[in-house]
Parts: structure tokens; C-alpha cells; sequence
């Protein structure tokens, strides 16, 4: 069942408009026809026609494994899929996100294939579970298969969630030292310059460095503020458009033991997923290889994929690509010989998913207590050299 909003005149010649339920565009202007409404314009509600939302649309997808879960749930239950996809739309809060979800139930209730209906939205649905999709319609375990993507996607939030929540604390710290810091240069430092002035008196060395410093920030702090965020326009720039230095930055980011590892242990971990789900070898390389937002690493695996494509073990591939730790090749030799790759290679995304979690647990155990000494000692700085000065003046005042 699908929305679609019409606009008409009635046989009396009044102008009518209005939103239809029905389970196709045909369908609704049957119903309207019967009505007495002679049709000017009908669309789906939220689909693309003069307007484009939905091709533009870069959505959060916050609500795409509740949908994924929801529509296995009622597919399990005997619901039809054009039905279970409008129920799913009526309690979709987000309009845009409803207008996607019917648009898909109307191409079906059409005769267009789910999988089919879903690639229409690429910006919404990954490619990969798109594929994912259609393999399981081929064998008849769509609602099985929708519940696994489910699953994954919930847990691939919870984890960007998890690390979201670990930076929170660090970097509101920072930020409120930095502003701490800005406020007693720019407002509390020059007040007291004049009091000092005033007194006519030497002041001590680190004073005259804060006091320097404060005129600094003073005079040239807001062109440093926005050469630095023409910098970070321009890398990010650079870094989007020029392919060139994209690559030598993700080439040197990826010489991190953290970086390495977590794109790694991603990419096992995609790669297990879906070949648990079905997927040949080289489909599910593919898809992998293009969630991979390191374009270096992104760039190996397409290597592996065409030696694969070529005939070659797809572990001697990622051995003689160098850049996977020795535990990796190995899990993916022992999987090849035993029939069992998807399970060895979550065993491998285990291993290095709970380092992974130990190595960042610890680098923020360190950022934290650093960020509040280095904060405290630049305020304690400003504090004390202001302060001596003025005891100085009260000592000699009395």
C-alpha cells in the first residue's frame, strides 16, 4: 500500500487536491476516476517528479535497521511485502524516509523486483545489502536474510555509537580549556595590563611573556582562527577532489596500528558477512572493498579482487599484499581448505575487533588526564602571573 498525492477537477469543475491510498499509481486513478475526479497531475507522496528530495536525500539511515527488522518480522508473519512496506511507512515519523519506503512498495506492487525497487535509492540502501537482497530472493530467504542485515546494521551503529561516546569526554574538555583560555587573554589579561601600567612598577618575567601573549591573540588571534580553518577547507578540499593527495594521506594514515586495524578488522568483518549470506567470493570482495573509506587500502583490495578474479588464492593474494597481519592470511588459508572461511573470518574480526577496542580504550585513558594537565598548567600559567604581580603591589601598598 502506497500514498500518492493527485491534483484533479471534479465534474461540477472544481479544483480538488488530495493524497489516495492504493497499491499502484494505476490503481489510484481508478479509484480517483470512479470517484468522479478527472486527474491533472498524480504522484507518490515524497517521490521524485518536480521535486528531487529523494535523489538528494543523504540520510542518516539512524532508522534503517529498525525498518530492515520490521519488514522481517512481518514477512514472517505472512504479511505481503507491499503490505508490510505501507505499515512500515504509516509509523515512519520522517517523511522523507516514508516517501522512500513507499515509493520502493509501490515498484513492487508494480512488478519491479524488491532488490530492484531498493537500488533505486543507492543513497539510502548500501549497494551491499541491495545484493544481499537479491541473492536471497533467488532462494527464498529474503526474511531471514533482513533480519541479518538488521542485526549487522544495529551493530555497526552501536559501535560508531560507542566510539562517538568515548570522544565525547576528551574533546568537551578541550574545548571548554581552549575557550577558558581565549577569554582571560582577550577580556581578563588586558584589564589588567592597565592596573599594571597604572602602578608604574617592574613586573615579573613570565607576566610580561602573558601579557605579550595577550596582545598577540589581541591583535592577530582572529586571522590565525580563520587561516586555520582555511587550512582545514583547503585539505578538505584537496583530499575530496585531488585523488593524488588523497591517496598519499591515506597511504600514511594507514601506517597506524589503529587505523590499519580497524579498517582490517572492518573489512573481514563485512567480508564474513556476506559470505555467510551467499555471496561469491569476488561479489563480496567487491562490496567490501567499496565500504573502505581508506583509498590506499581500498586500492590493495581491488588488487586482491582481480587476482582472485584471475585464478589466485584469495589467501596468497592477501599475503603478497604485505599489509594484513600474518594471523589474517593464515584464518583465510585454514578457511579456504576447510569449507568454513565466513566463521574463521569472524574469529579473526573477534581477535582484532577486542585489540582494536584495548589499544583505543587506552590512547583515550591518556588523551584525558593530558588534555586536563596541559589545560590546568596553561591556566595555572595565566593565574600565577597575574597573581604575583598584584601580591607584589598589596605587599609593598602595606
Amino acid at each position: 500500500m502506497a500514498t500518492f498525492h493527485y491534483k484533479g477537477v471534479t465534474k461540477t469543475g472544481k479544483n480538488v487536491k488530495g493524497y489516495k491510498d492504493s497499491v499502484s499509481k494505476q490503481a489510484a486513478l481508478s479509484e480517483l476516476v470512479a470517484e468522479g475526479i478527472f486527474i491533472e497531475e498524480i504522484k507518490i507522496s515524497g517521490n521524485k517528479n518536480k521535486s528531487s528530495f529523494i535523489s538528494n536525500f543523504k540520510s542518516s539511515k539512524k532508522n534503517l535497521a529498525d525498518y530492515f527488522f520490521q519488514l522481517s518480522l512481518l514477512l514472517r508473519s505472512g504479511i505481503p511485502l507491499v503490505e508490510a512496506q505501507g505499515i512500515i511507512a504509516r509509523t515512519t515519523e520522517s517523511e522523507k524516509e516514508k516517501g522512500i519506503i513507499m515509493d520502493s512498495a509501490s515498484k513492487v506492487s508494480e512488478g519491479m523486483r524488491f532488490s530492484d525497487a531498493l537500488a533505486q535509492h543507492e543513497d539510502y540502501y548500501s549497494p551491499m545489502y541491495v545484493n544481499l537482497i537479491k541473492a536471497s530472493e533467488n532462494i527464498g530467504r529474503l526474511s531471514a536474510v533482513l533480519m541479518d542485515i538488521a542485526t549487522y546494521e544495529e551493530n555497526k551503529r552501536a559501535n560508531a555509537d560507542k566510539l562517538t561516546s568515548a570522544l565525547v569526554y576528551p574533546i568537551v574538555i578541550l574545548l571548554i580549556g581552549i575557550g577558558v583560555l581565549v577569554f582571560m587573554l582577550t577580556i581578563i589579561v588586558p584589564k589588567m595590563r592597565s592596573i599594571f601600567d597604572a602602578a608604574g612598577r617592574e613586573i615579573p618575567l613570565m607576566t610580561k611573556i602573558l601579557l605579550s601573549l595577550s596582545g598577540f591573540v589581541q591583535r592577530y588571534g582572529l586571522y590565525f582562527f580563520l587561516l586555520a580553518v582555511t587550512a582545514v577547507f583547503l585539505f578538505r578540499y584537496f583530499y575530496k577532489q585531488n585523488d593524488k593527495f588523497r591517496m598519499r594521506v591515506d597511504e600514511r594514515l594507514f601506517k597506524s596500528d589503529l587505523v590499519a586495524q580497524s579498517a582490517i578488522t572492518r573489512f573481514a568483518h563485512i567480508l564474513a558477512f556476506q559470505l555467510r549470506e551467499g555471496l561469491p567470493l569476488t561479489d563480496a570482495l567487491y562490496y567490501a572493498t567499496q565500504t573502505m573509506t581508506n583509498k590506499y587500502f581500498r586500492r590493495v583490495l581491488e588488487d586482491v579482487r582481480k587476482d582472485v578474479q584471475s585464478g589466485v588464492k584469495f589467501s596468497k593474494s592477501v599475503k603478497d599484499a604485505k599489509i594484513f597481519p600474518e594471523l589474517f592470511p593464515a584464518a583465510v588459508s585454514t578457511g579456504e581448505s576447510s569449507g568454513n572461511m565466513p566463521e574463521l573470518l569472524e574469529r579473526v574480526t573477534e581477535f582484532y575487533g577486542k585489540k582494536l577496542e584495548k589499544q583505543t580504550s587506552a590512547v583515550l585513558s591518556v588523551l584525558e588526564p593530558l588534555f586536563i594537565v596541559l589545560i590546568g598548567l596553561m591556566v595555572g600559567f595565566v593565574v600565577i602571573a597575574i597573581m604575583v604581580p598584584l601580591m607584589n603591589m598589596g605587599s609593598l601598598a602595606g
